[in-house]
């Protein structure tokens, strides 16, 4: 037995039928079953408790037997009761610190995507300014190069007449070669079905003409149109006016109505 002082205790609980511990029995079952000088302690251990059972004022027990017995009611776990408050406050304390990084990642969650939908507005809303002032540049640009022109003695100006009609309708051209731009300023002209226009052409030195944009006047006849030409420093030598289908043409497919004035 000195070799297996391991089942010592778990023998005696044994010995009373006191060993409630499953694993430990059934290991203790196994252990008996190959160890023979285990078995005889266990069968002394128990005739020790016999004796003890039989006798109340009988013959001293031995003390080996007592002190083991003795040893194994020390050694016999015993379950502390605590208050019932205590126990439900520690497993809510438990509960709350396995919850708390949850409810920590949550919230860090919720912000994070509170700041991405600020900054995605905050985003567009910069595009949209950024677009708006880009388009105010452009129209400013574009106002000051008409108001260069119309100030510009220096650049060719042409008056368009009615071929056919009285001279009441009148176009005005002010082209700008090196950059390929014309300006238009009419009045009085006709209104036209909703899927015409009017059409500028630029009759170049030599060549057919070429589209120099598409205009539609007000409901007063009268109207202005800035247009860039596709290819820069073409000399013109006149300009005329069609009417085309709505998107214009690339080339005139109608009479002229209106040439430079002779």
């Amino acid at each position: 037995m000195n070799q297996h002082t391991q089942y010592a205790d778990a023998l005696a609980l044994y010995a009373m039928d006191a060993l409630d511990d499953p694993r430990e029995l059934r290991e203790l079952q196994e252990h008996l079953g190959t160890c023979g000088e285990c078995r005889r302690e266990l069968e002394s251990l128990r005739a020790d408790t016999a004796l003890l059972a039989f006798s109340a004022t009988g013959p001293k027990p031995p003390q080996r037997s007592r002190q083991r017995l003795m040893e194994a009611i020390a050694a016999e776990p015993r379950h502390v009761v605590k208050p019932k408050s205590r126990f439900v406050l520690g497993r809510l304390q438990s509960r709350w610190l396995a919850l708390a990084p949850i409810a920590v990642s949550v919230i860090l969650a919720i912000i994070s995507i509170g700041l991405m939908q600020e900054s995605l507005r905050l985003r567009n809303k910069n595009e949209k300014l950024t677009a708006e002032l880009v388009d105010m540049r452009s129209k400013s640009q574009l106002a000051r190069e008409v108001m260069d022109m119309i100030n510009d003695p220096s650049l060719p100006r042409m008056t368009l007449v009615g071929v056919k009609t009285p001279p009441q309708p009148q176009v005005r051209t002010i082209y700008k070669p090196e950059k390929g731009h014309v300006l238009l300023l009419a009045n009085n002209l006709a209104q036209l079905p909703d899927d015409k226009v009017y059409e500028l052409w630029l009759i170049p030195q030599q060549g057919a003409p070429m589209p120099a944009g598409t205009f539609t006047p007000d409901s007063k006849g009268g109207t202005m149109m800035m247009h860039a030409m596709e290819t820069e420093g073409i000399q013109a030598k006149a300009f005329a006016v069609t009417v085309e289908p709505r998107g214009g043409s690339r080339e005139p497919t109608s009479e002229i109505m209106m040439e430079p004035a002779s």
